[in-house]
């Protein structure tokens, strides 16, 4: 076995200080887009990233990730009063795999993620 075979995807993406540059970077794309700066102007988004970070964790096998959440309950909890688009999630999630392309991501990660992604979606967009 590789290395990268043994390893989590957590280690191999660099573990917390790289997911939290990734988050870093993510978050301001996301203030950057007009269509979804508004979701912030009355949080902190030093306050969610370490939601997002958890999340992470616990899908890319980090240690001591949660074996405790539920992913659908956690996220429709988070988002159902904010009224999330398809348009918005579908923002999001790009910027968010444009920022992973920048801290280029292996590509077994990213398409990870974005299974994750599509699965999340019914949690997180408004019915």
């Amino acid at each position: 076995m590789t290395e990268s075979q043994t390893q989590s995807q957590w280690e191999r993406v660099g573990g917390e200080p790289a997911v939290k540059a990734v988050l870093d970077r993510f978050y301001e794309g996301v203030l950057d887009e007009p269509q979804l700066s508004g979701f912030f102007e009355n949080v902190a988004v030093d306050d969610i990233k370490p939601h997002l970070a958890e999340v992470l964790k616990v899908v890319l096998g980090g240690p001591g990730a949660r074996t405790d959440i539920d992913l659908a309950s956690y996220l429709t909890e988070a988002h159902s009063d904010l009224g999330v688009s398809e348009s918005d999630f579908e923002l999001t999630g790009k910027v968010l795999l444009d920022t992973l392309e920048e801290f280029d991501v292996p590509a077994d990660i990213v398409e990870t993620i974005e299974d994750v992604l599509a699965t999340v979606q019914p949690f997180v967009v408004a019915a």
